[in-house]
């Protein structure tokens, strides 16, 4: 009975270890997610200049603006241009999630011998 206790109390402090670096990497991936859509957002801005210009022209000539330029292929390359941006921001956020979770982990575990 003694050792089956043992066994139990260490296979729940494993999980509990195990929880924690699942948590501490999920935490890590948000944060890592949140950064790269904000820097991609902000490069995005720098780089679409033409398309903040020819919205500008737009609204201030009117329909005589929309003749000048073409803002439906400049706002589809930005969206496309976003699309990439949240797809890397995601690959990114997996990695550095993956990553913390197994420094956690073996930290944790490092620590409990």
């Amino acid at each position: 009975m003694v050792a089956h206790s043992s066994t139990s109390d260490t296979l729940q402090a494993w999980l509990v270890r195990l929880l924690l670096a699942l948590l501490i990497g999920t935490l890590a991936g948000i944060i890592a997610y949140l950064s790269a859509r904000a820097i991609g957002a902000a490069w995005l801005l720098l780089h679409q200049q033409e398309l903040i210009e020819a919205t500008r022209q737009a609204l201030q000539q009117g329909v005589m603006g929309l003749a000048d330029t073409n803002l439906r292929a400049l706002r589809l390359a930005a969206e496309a241009e976003q699309n990439r941006i949240a797809e890397l921001s995601a690959w990114f956020s997996l990695g550095m999630a993956f990553l913390a979770a197994v420094v956690t982990f073996v930290r944790l575990e490092w620590l409990q011998q």
